[in-house]
């Protein structure tokens, strides 16, 4: 039911926006839909030991980023499985992976963050049948990681 509403909201706000648009000839935009916070990611392990960068989409939880992929990838989960570091590429920071495989746990962890997500990021999650497949902890070694700037992609 949840998932009808945002898409009839995203679907009106869609309409407004292009009217508010053509009448004042592009000079205003109601909403500005900012997509999916995404990031570069460089893994490093048996299956990638030069260094694999891949892009991710995530959604915050705390001070973690929970790294998201679509349902049928199975690509990203094996790299990350394997995985002995990674590191945020944009701010070069360390991070420690824990892989989410019980479907509960992730079921549970979805359901959460999508209460704390914007509307634009839950009709997206729902749209490409995303689920949590890892859990990125920050090292932060000079400062606490709460004042470290993250620079996302999305």
């Amino acid at each position: 039911m949840r998932q009808a509403i945002d898409t009839a909201l995203l679907s009106i706000i869609g309409y407004v926006n292009q009217a508010v648009f053509a009448v004042s000839r592009g000079r205003v935009v109601l909403y500005r839909f900012q997509g999916m916070p995404g990031e570069l990611l460089t893994i490093t392990g048996p299956a990638a030991p030069a260094g694999e960068t891949v892009m991710v989409s995530y959604l915050l939880d705390g001070e973690d980023y929970i790294v998201l992929a679509a349902e049928a990838e199975t690509r990203l989960p094996a790299t990350l499985r394997t995985a002995t570091a990674a590191t945020l590429t944009d701010q070069q920071i360390p991070v420690g992976i824990t892989t989410l495989t019980a479907d509960t746990e992730r079921a549970a962890l979805l359901s959460r963050l999508l209460k704390q997500a914007s509307l634009y990021e839950r009709h997206e999650v729902r749209q490409h049948c995303q689920v949590p497949i890892a859990r990125l902890t920050p090292h932060c070694r000079s400062a606490p990681c709460s004042s470290v700037v993250f620079a996302g992609l999305g």
